[in-house]
């Protein structure tokens, strides 16, 4: 509970500032998001961000099972590598992986896990790509 004389402070603040949520350019110049929360200045706590990443993850499956509806037949190991890459890649990138869709929406895992590393996603990010194409190798493998 936030005290009365505390409150009309946020609410007078949230009133000036007006709330944006995405990144802008202040009068200052400096990239600010919300209420005027200048990026330079904003340090966040573990759980702030958790929250972020969970409001994130909620809104990418949304979009990811309008995009593909075969996402919700998959295995669930293969669900969470699309949404991996999903979320590292942005839905346009990971849409742009033709072949390993396929194999994916065709639930042939182990030649995904294959053409995933066939990739400039998979030279940049070796580490990533590389556990998250042993994972689909491991469903295929069961």
């Amino acid at each position: 509970m936030i005290p009365k004389e505390l409150q009309d402070i946020v609410d007078d603040i949230k009133k000036h500032e007006g709330f944006e949520p995405k990144v802008y350019e202040c009068t200052e110049g400096y990239d600010t998001i919300g209420y005027g929360f200048a990026i330079k200045d904003l340090v966040i706590d573990k759980d702030v961000a958790d929250l972020i990443l969970m409001k994130k993850l909620h809104k990418l499956l949304e979009r990811i099972a309008i995009a593909f509806p075969w996402f919700k037949d998959i295995d669930d190991i293969a669900k969470a590598v699309v949404v991996n890459m999903c979320y590292q890649l942005g839905l346009s990138g990971f849409s742009k992986f033709k072949k390993t869709i396929y194999y994916l929406e065709t639930q042939q895992y182990e030649e995904a896990s294959i053409e995933c590393l066939d990739s400039l996603w998979a030279k940049q990010t070796p580490n990533r790509a590389k556990e998250l194409s042993e994972r689909l190798l491991s469903i295929a493998t069961d």
